[in-house]
Order: structure tokens, then sequence, then C-alpha cells
């Protein structure tokens, strides 16, 4: 069984004489009040009232096929392959000791950079035909 904790607010409120309605909240919350005398006789003592309030609702919004998408691969562990498209800005060869590798420096088509190292595990770099270029 599922227990909902809904959130909740004491109030103190006074009862009119007359209608026996509520004519006095504290603090002030105006949908608590339902008196509509035109001179309320509110009672001598408050009465202490707890109320709950309903959870507020989330914004909805529909989404685009790609969001339902990217949002679908957006669980841990799911194996996913990422690609993009970037210009070699500088290329380096490095050694250190008897180990030695290759490094891109790339600049996206937004001017961001990114240096890729392709001996990472699953990392494939190719370059992009030509007719692909014009084409884009």
């Amino acid at each position: 069984m599922v227990t909902i904790h809904l959130p909740e607010s004491t109030l103190l409120v006074w009862y009119c004489g007359r209608c026996r309605k509520s004519c006095k909240v504290q603090p002030p919350d105006p949908e608590q009040v339902a008196c509509r005398c035109n001179n309320p006789v509110p009672g001598l003592r408050p009465t202490r009232v707890t109320v709950m309030h309903a959870p507020k609702a989330r914004p909805m919004h529909a989404l685009s096929n790609e969001e339902a998408r990217l949002r679908a691969l957006a669980r841990r562990g799911t194996r996913v392959r990422v690609t993009f498209e970037a210009t070699v800005a500088d290329a380096m060869q490095w050694t250190a000791g008897d180990r030695r590798g290759l490094e891109f420096d790339l600049t996206t088509a937004d001017g961001r950079r990114h240096t890729i190292d392709p001996q990472l595990p699953g990392l494939h770099i190719e370059a992009i035909a030509t007719d692909e270029e014009s084409a884009s």
C-alpha cells in the first residue's frame, strides 16, 4: 500500500456568530473566508484548522519525436554511439617513455574545440568524403 503525504498548513479560524461560516483566518487566506455578512460577528476564540494542500500539477508539454527518443536513451547502462562532424584544427604526436600516441584538436561548426584521443576504446575517426562535404 502506498501512502502519499500531502503538504499541510494549520490556520486559526474565527467563525461568524450569525451564519456559522468562517469570517477571519490567520494567516490570511482569502480562499478560507466563507462569511458574506455585512457586519460579521467573530467568535471570541479561534478554532485550529489543518488544511491539506493538493500537490502542484507539474507542467506538461508535448514531446517532439527527437526529444522522446533522447529521453528513452537517457537511462543508466544504455549503450549509445555519439558522432559529430568537426574540422581538424591541430594534431599532436606525443611520447612518454616507451608509450606514444596521437591526439586530435577538433573544431565543430559552432566553434567549440574538442581534444580526442583515438586510442580510446570504441572511438572511431574517419574522413568525410568530398561529395558528402559539398552536399551539406
